[in-house]
């Protein structure tokens, strides 16, 4: 024990003389400490960062902890902790400290639970949201971040076999998002990283590993080549599922396989154990609240609307909320589910541009039944995925509506933000989405539907969610 805390402490000074620390701008610090090896009577406190606190005046009379003041640093893959001789939540005079690896069963602590983990726990930015997917590192990113994004989604990276092993490809710059990043917290505009994981025509995920392995696989990725601590950069926040079909009608990535849907699911499971962000970005077909039909199939057409389209699916992202839906500790697995109205010849489509309903009453209508928790999904259908039809419910706060730039000959369907603020205002407060997505941020502020008319969904968005 004592030559562990004399070695902790060194490695701690080292890190402090580089600077390499960060503190509460990037995560919240989650301690799970319990009986037995990480498994067994278990319990998590959230713990301040970057910040002086006394354990006796935050968790009264837990024999857990001591009644000297802690100080709590941490950087892209461990906890530097350090211990006061005042009790009164000032930190003066520096006693001792240790430095303990994120995400890692360590101990023995004190009883009455001596084994934990330490995570840095993400968080999406407070109150309103606005999601914009990034497809290039410039100037334009933070244009778009200073109009009101406060969410952006780096796309993409997929998941692939390379030669029997799982591996992260993925083409941007991370030393230049890792600038971006630092350049946005010197603006005071806090923001969120995510990294997509697909796309149109993009391979699904290869099943060479399990959902807990391609995590594992994902994490040290984020912390090897993505974190910039120098910059101040912890690595992507989370992850963005964007898994979607193919042109070509025979690619095998028309289904979703059963193992690629419980990858997904397992994969989610671990990354909101170790404290990560999770989101999904379903086309509307995908997850749609006017149907109970359930198919694995991405080659479906609609008989009432353009049945030539034989790219759309019936509710497949709708399993992933059924079967794995829930973090435990009452938490959603999924943070924020964001639906694409802009699937070519979606239902959105169909009612506005096809039938000619106003935005606004189509989309308070849509988003009513979404929230309402009416919406029964017949998984039952395909006895293969073991998941028994059953009620999906979206709450508000994770709801998100997806929106684009649209095309001239009405394939894919445009709303302008004022519509979309409309929509929202009539709403009960209690039903309003969370925010906002558009696609993407390169062309925001250009020309919309094939028009001359220009469109800045950062700026219209955050005229009324006010988010900057």
């Amino acid at each position: 024990k004592m030559l562990c805390e004399t070695h902790c402490r060194l490695v701690g000074l080292v890190f402090m003389t580089l600077g390499l620390w960060v503190t509460a701008d990037s995560c919240r610090e989650r301690m799970t400490l319990c009986a037995d090896k990480c498994t067994n009577d278990c319990k998590s406190y959230d713990v301040p960062v970057g910040k002086c606190y006394n354990p006796q005046s935050r968790w009264p009379g837990d024999p857990q902890w001591g009644n000297t003041d802690v100080f709590d640093e941490i950087d892209a893959t461990s906890v530097n902790r350090s211990f006061f001789a005042s009790t009164d939540g000032t930190c003066r005079e520096r006693t001792d400290g240790f430095v303990l690896p994120l995400d890692q069963c360590v101990g023995p602590f004190g009883k009455p639970r001596p084994w934990g983990t330490m995570s840095c726990v993400r968080e999406l930015p407070v109150g309103p949201l606005i999601l914009g997917y990034a497809t290039a590192c410039d100037p334009k990113v933070v244009v778009e971040a200073k109009l009101g994004v406060n969410v952006l989604i780096w796309f993409a990276s997929n998941l692939v076999n390379e030669t029997g092993k799982p591996a992260v490809e993925f083409g941007l710059n991370t030393t230049c998002i890792a600038q971006v990043a630092k350049q946005l917290r010197e603006m005071n505009l806090p923001t969120t990283h995510l990294v997509s994981i697909g796309g149109w025509n993009a391979p699904h995920p290869s099943t060479v590993a399990t959902g807990e392995e391609w995590f594992n696989t994902w994490s040290a990725w984020n912390t090897r080549e993505v974190a910039h601590p120098h910059l101040g950069f912890h690595g992507f926040d989370g992850l963005d599922w964007d898994l979607e079909g193919n042109d070509d009608p025979k690619s095998p990535y028309n289904v979703f396989s059963n193992e690629v849907l419980e990858l997904v699911g397992s994969m989610s499971l671990a990354a909101k154990r170790h404290g990560f962000l999770v989101t999904i970005v379903p086309p509307q077909s995908y997850f749609d609240v006017s149907t109970s039909r359930f198919d694995r199939s991405l080659l479906h057409a609609y008989k009432d609307y353009h049945p030539e389209f034989h790219y759309h699916g019936y509710n497949a992202y709708a399993l992933l909320l059924a079967k794995f839906g829930s973090a435990g500790l009452g938490l959603p697995t999924f943070d924020l589910v964001d639906i694409q109205l802009y699937e070519s010849w979606s239902r959105a489509d169909q009612a506005i541009d096809g039938e000619g309903q106003a935005p606004q009453d189509y989309l308070a209508g849509w988003i009513s039944a979404l929230v309402s928790g009416n919406w029964t999904v017949d998984f039952a259908a395909d006895p293969s995925v073991g998941v028994p039809s059953q009620t999906i419910t979206v709450s508000p706060d994770q709801l998100i509506v997806g929106l684009s730039m649209g095309m001239g000959h009405g394939k894919s369907i445009f709303i302008f933000p004022e519509e979309v603020g409309r929509a929202f205002e009539a709403l009960p407060a209690h039903q309003r989405p969370r925010g906002a997505m558009f696609w993407n941020l390169e062309i925001d502020g250009g020309f919309v539907n094939g028009t001359h008319t220009n469109c800045s969904f950062a700026a219209g968005l955050n005229a009324f969610l006010k988010v900057r």
